[in-house]
């Protein structure tokens, strides 16, 4: 399984997106292996630019696999930012959940985003930076 995080989704649906970020989105999907959890479908789905952008990209997401979040998640997420942070590092609390529902799932995070790749230094996230 593949967890898309917002940032490959933003990317992905961009009209003149990044072609290795488009390609990579579309290769999970095509494989039915392309995940979302909540935090990301509210990232993305609440920045739509309209009603029917909205709408469509609703639609769009009831294809992908869902992981729901867990407390599990959410402690894991606490005790990640905690001990990050005693190492200098901030990490956006959305991402810790995001990172630690992937963890949980044993889904492979397709990203842009460089909070991900810190995390992956310390912790069993396997996180796939899309950046070119």
């Amino acid at each position: 399984m593949i967890l898309v995080d917002s940032s490959a989704l933003v990317e992905y649906y961009r009209p003149n997106g990044i072609p290795e970020v488009q390609a990579a989105v579309t290769e999970a999907i095509e494989a039915d292996a392309a995940a979302i959890n909540g935090i990301i479908q509210v990232e993305v789905l609440g920045f739509a630019s309209g009603r029917d952008s909205f709408d469509d990209l609703l639609h769009d997401f009831k294809v992908f696999h869902r992981i729901s979040l867990q407390e599990l998640d959410f402690d894991q997420a606490t005790e990640m930012g905690f001990s990050l942070r005693r190492r200098g590092v901030t990490v956006p609390a959305t991402d810790l959940i995001i990172a630690a529902s992937a963890i949980r799932a044993g889904a492979i995070l397709y990203h842009k985003d460089g909070h991900y790749d810190a995390l992956s230094r310390y912790y069993a996230l396997k996180a796939k930076n899309l950046q070119p």
